[in-house]
């Protein structure tokens, strides 16, 4: 298939009513019919590539996502809290400051669940480790 049998980029843009063209993408789009059609504005070289102007902006902040440490830290951290809750409700129940025996059984399981899964990736984790320092390089 050849480049000029394929739609312009303004008529694509054009058709889609989703895609809202802004500045730059304008200025895409001028770039990318230059590099269609070099013959049009007259800046077409011998080979019949046009220049490509690049657009020169500041380069945007890094997103940083957290680490695994500092996500694993949360986990152990929400854990905690919810062991904290289980622990307060059931102690409600008991004392008698509360008779909402639901409550404290959900929270219970609720705590012994994240509990039992903070285990388990505790242990995949240490396995993961021992077989890192298995292999030989």
């Amino acid at each position: 298939m050849e480049i000029s049998s394929l739609p312009s980029l303004s008529n694509l843009l054009n058709q889609n009513p989703n895609l809202q063209p802004n500045a730059k993408s304008d200025r895409f789009a001028s770039n990318f019919e230059n590099l269609q059609n070099p013959q049009i504005n007259g800046t077409g070289s011998s080979n019949g590539v046009a220049p490509v102007q690049i657009d020169k902006t500041t380069p945007t902040d890094r997103v940083t996502a957290p680490g695994f440490a500092q996500m694993f830290e949360q986990f152990i951290k929400g854990v905690d809290q919810k062991k904290k809750i289980s622990a307060r409700e059931t102690q409600d129940l008991i004392l008698g400051r509360s008779d909402n025996i639901h409550e404290a059984v959900v929270k219970s399981q609720e705590a012994g669940v994240a509990f039992n899964l903070m285990i388990e990736v505790r242990n995949k984790l240490v396995e993961s480790y021992k077989e890192l320092m298995r292999m030989q390089v």
